[in-house]
């Protein structure tokens, strides 16, 4: 440290001063780590009567007076920029927590309204229906019964419709994990899809998040790309989960803010992840996508 090295005193420690939750002080070294106030004998560093950190030295530098406050002067504005540094690392990090703990909340209100719309609203139609069809068995046909006939298909449209929305709020196909929910969707393509998936455990929320992307991209090279072949691979190296998927289509494809790809990149953002697109025209496309999968 700069400042023991002026002092010549080994046992130079600075803390600086930050507010804490409710306000109160909260000591923290200069890698960002928690610490203590310094013991006496220490000096407080101000800076507009605003406390910036405390520096503990040694008895031998405390009976320096006159060396302490020229080294303390000349040490006051590195101290205040490695005080913001801190300052900004520790907000930086307060934001990504509380980016976690709003995609854990939100992923967590998309599974109860899941489980609200198979448990409960789908369930009671599917039951109003049979009860329909049981009531029209013993009514003679006529016009009672043809508008029971249309009763029933009106509800069975309205199932399928919730089975609809319950499947983009959350794929069902991950509670059995997302190498179950990938073969799936491989299953139902017109074109060949190749598939490698590592069978570790992940988060649920990550794993919604890589099929999303999975998704997305099979069905933009199916749809738009005019892809013959498309090749899924997922693989998980130390606290990251990759997700990458190429097409042999047209190419051209780019991300746009709000639509398909642009909405995608938000999705695996607000995960803490980051997605990349190459896509040369007439060279096929590769998505590929990064996501965070620290146990």
């Amino acid at each position: 440290m700069a400042l023991a090295d002026a002092l010549r005193d080994r046992a130079v420690r600075v803390a600086y001063a930050l507010t804490g939750p409710e306000g109160s002080p909260l000591w923290l070294a200069a890698g960002g780590e928690r610490t203590s106030r310094p013991d006496e004998p220490a000096r407080e560093i101000r800076s507009r009567r605003r406390l910036l950190a405390v520096v503990g030295f040694g008895a031998a530098t405390a009976s320096r007076p006159a060396l302490l406050a020229d080294v303390l002067r000349e040490a006051h504005l590195p101290l205040e920029l490695a005080r913001s540094r801190i300052e900004v690392r520790v907000a930086l990090a307060e934001t990504e927590a509380s980016r976690a703990r709003i995609v854990r909340a939100g992923y967590e209100e998309r599974r109860r309204l899941e489980r609200d719309l198979h448990d409960g609203a789908q369930q009671r139609l599917v039951a109003i229906g049979m009860s329909l069809r049981l009531a029209q068995r013993h009514l003679p046909p006529g016009l009672a019964s043809a508008t029971l006939d249309g009763a029933v298909a009106e509800l069975q449209e309205a199932v399928a419709e919730l089975r609809r929305i319950s499947q983009g709020v959350r794929p069902s196909g991950l509670d059995d994990g997302l190498p179950a929910a990938l073969r799936t969707l491989v299953r139902a393509s017109p074109v060949p899809i190749e598939l490698r998936v590592t069978t570790e455990q992940v988060q649920d929320a990550v794993a919604t998040t890589a099929y999303y992307v999975a998704a997305e991209a099979v069905a933009n090279a199916l749809k738009h790309a005019s892809s013959r072949h498309v090749v899924i691979e997922i693989t998980r190296e130390a606290a990251m989960l990759q997700v990458r998927v190429s097409d042999d289509g047209r190419g051209g494809a780019r991300i746009v803010p709000g639509r398909g790809l642009g909405g995608l990149a938000d999705r695996v953002a607000a995960n803490g992840g980051t997605l990349h697109v190459d896509s040369t025209p007439g060279a096929g496309t590769t998505v590929r996508a990064l996501l965070p999968c620290a146990s």
